[in-house]
């Protein structure tokens, strides 16, 4: 082992394996570790063991929701494991680029014959294989029989278009590694309450005990207020303005900002590759990181590839940092001092969000005492101050200390009197806040499952053939 793993990470592992033993080789559960507490190598340290101690058919899957995380995981199980101690297969569409100089190098694939000759020539090795593949690809691998299937960011598992293909997997041990929980309603649906599906909780810690243990920072609200009058220019002037603001607030103990935006969507991503000079010109000391899955990756307006986006943007301090819904769950971006909020985020994604910016500066955890989290109110907008409302209390229900201590507002101060707490200003109806916890939790259920049916009928519709017949699935949508 590569990596020595710290008392809370060594108290995970052994309760898995503590349950793996209880069931004579066999093991159902979860394992709940938020963002900076240092889920991954928990994994990866679950994967040696039962390579090490409890591997028949010598063949193990590791779950992902997206290929960059497949690709980030191999490489951090790797640096636990060591370089050549079992085999890698990565199961989807993506590339993959290793280093020439290994004596064996992963490769990717969506073709199961191509696992099972793998899984073959791995064993003549002496090898184990393991396959990362993404929760878009692994209903393909239904009819192998694993020894430990590990799924990391499981909230992911709930989604009607993945449960089915999840709950088909077979393995004597199935972890279900999350920072964020997603559950329904009922203990017998598709939500990670589900105990005859996903086990009990074999280990829990909250982001307070992180704290406590100085592995993660606290979060700190910053609202800023101001006006706009032009809906065309206020995506960038809101853009730089919260820029300016978090970079005040946050230069003054490190010396430096680099702040993730959270956009609405690609279009407005677009609209800030578009401005790229006006964002150079107002913060000349940041490089601005651009990522969508239209666009690809850019750095200053330039192509790159996504690897090099993480490299340079790990090795530089002052960026600001654009993508919508690429880098909010489990990619590893190194040194994020804070987050803008432009967006109504669900609670899981929220969350995941937040965990991007409270991971400690390694290099000097001294000199990072919190992560900015930003939010704008426009022209004293109802539904702006519902949203910032939404923030604090979800921040408080995903196990954050926010209270009006913790709060920084900028700007116009448009809601009410600076002297009134920030309790009394947003809210924080405890007796209620529960229900509403559960309630956005199932409605976001619902809503991927809508996304992920309309992602289907498109399919379909393309595959039509005809344009009456394209026309009936697509009347299916509305």
């Amino acid at each position: 082992m590569a990596i020595q793993l710290r008392p809370h990470q060594l108290e995970a592992v052994n309760n898995v394996i503590d349950a793996i033993l209880t069931g004579a080789g066999q093991a159902i559960g979860r394992v709940i570790i938020p963002t900076g507490g240092g889920k991954t190598f928990v994994e990866a340290a679950v994967l040696d063991y039962q390579r090490l101690n409890n591997s028949k058919t010598r063949i193990h899957l590791v779950l992902a929701p997206r290929i960059m995380l497949c690709n980030q995981l191999i490489s951090e199980y790797r640096k636990f494991s060591g370089d050549d101690t079992y085999r890698v297969m990565a199961f989807h569409s993506g590339n993959w680029d290793d280093d020439d100089t290994k004596a064996w190098k992963e490769t990717s694939t969506t073709r199961v014959d191509d696992i099972l000759e793998a899984h073959k020539n791995a064993i003549k090795g002496n090898h184990d294989l393991v396959v990362f593949s993404t929760y878009h690809s692994c209903g393909k691998l239904i009819d192998i029989q694993f020894d430990t299937i590990i799924a990391d960011e499981s909230q992911y598992c709930v989604t009607e278009n993945f449960n089915d293909d999840v709950k088909s997997l077979q393995a004597d041990v199935r972890i279900f590694c999350t920072a964020t929980e997603r559950h329904t309603a009922s203990n017998n649906g598709r939500g990670l309450n589900n105990e005859n599906v996903y086990g009990k909780r074999l280990y829990v810690i909250s982001p307070e005990e992180l704290i406590k243990l100085g592995l993660i920072v606290p979060p700190r609200l910053h609202v800023m207020y101001g006006k706009t009058d032009d809906e065309q220019a206020s995506i960038i002037n809101e853009v730089v303005e919260l820029a300016r603001e978090q970079n005040k607030l946050t230069t003054t103990s490190l010396g430096f900002s680099k702040i993730l935006f959270a956009m609405k969507g690609t279009d407005d991503v677009k609209t800030i590759e578009d401005n790229i000079n006006v964002l150079r010109a107002t913060m000349p000391n940041h490089d601005v990181f651009t990522i969508t899955s239209k666009t690809g990756a850019q750095i200053n307006g330039i192509k790159v590839k996504r690897q090099q986006f993480l490299d340079e943007l790990k090795a530089r301090t002052n960026c600001l940092v654009f993508h919508y819904d690429i880098l909010s769950e489990g990619i590893d971006v190194d040194g994020i001092t804070g987050v803008c909020l432009m967006r109504n985020l669900g609670l899981a994604k929220m969350l995941q969000t937040i965990g991007r910016a409270v991971r400690i500066y390694k290099p000097a955890p001294e000199l990072k005492k919190q992560a900015w989290i930003s939010v704008a109110v426009l022209n004293g907008d109802e539904d702006d101050k519902e949203r910032v409302k939404f923030f604090v209390n979800a921040i408080r229900d995903g196990g954050f200390d926010i209270s009006a201590e913790s709060v920084v507002e900028t700007g116009i101060l448009r809601h009410m009197p600076e002297v009134v707490p920030v309790d009394d200003a947003y809210g924080d109806d405890k007796a209620n806040r529960a229900n509403g916890f559960l309630a956005e939790v199932l409605h976001e259920i619902e809503q991927d499952d809508i996304k992920e049916q309309q992602a289907q009928l498109v399919d379909r519709a393309m595959l039509a053939e005809n344009f009456d017949e394209t026309l009936d699935i697509l009347f299916e949508m509305v």
